[in-house]
């Protein structure tokens, strides 16, 4: 109802409503069923991360001649390269012009040959940046946990990273 001029705005206001047998009253979450649920989104983070690493390690194993073949051929053009530059020569130019003409079919054979690797490889990540940019740090919010850049790593996770590159260090 719209509001006249000298009239007071009507105040609505809700009265609690008392429970009544058989209906269900809706529930408010607790903090242990925010966190469940913060634990099952990083969890899920976690998987789609997973799943890439897996898809992207089956992509290289599967493509594995397509993929060395464009290798190989950009190591020759650098060599190429490098050659040209230290002594210029006519031969060493239309050598690289004649390998690049290669690479190029060459990459076009590797991408479709990775096409559907890539495809899967895309959509696992957008998830998995989504979660991160988006999902966690509203849920952080929502536990009460603020979320702030920070610049130094915290004393545990340096310890961590110093242990793993030592043990890293020590079998090679």
């Amino acid at each position: 109802m719209p509001k006249r001029k000298g009239q007071s705005a009507e105040v609505i206001v809700q009265a609690e409503v008392p429970a009544v047998e058989g209906v269900e009253q809706p529930q408010v979450p607790t903090r242990l069923d925010l966190l469940e649920g913060f634990a099952d989104l990083v969890g899920e983070r976690m998987g789609y991360f997973m799943a890439r690493r897996l898809k992207q390690k089956e992509m290289g194993e599967k493509c594995e001649k397509e993929l060395k073949a464009v290798r190989d051929m950009n190591n020759s053009i650098h060599d190429h390269i490098v050659e040209l530059i230290e002594e210029e020569k006519p031969e060493v130019r239309d050598a690289i012009h004649k390998e690049q003409k290669e690479l190029k079919s060459l990459h076009k054979t590797a991408a479709e040959a990775t096409k559907p690797f890539r495809d899967k490889i895309s959509e696992l990540a957008k998830a998995v940046k989504y979660c991160d940019n988006v999902f966690i740090p509203d849920s952080l919010k929502e536990l009460g946990k603020a979320v702030s850049p920070r610049f130094s790593l915290s004393e545990h996770v340096a310890k961590a990273l110093e242990s793993a590159a030592k043990k890293k260090k020590k079998e090679e």
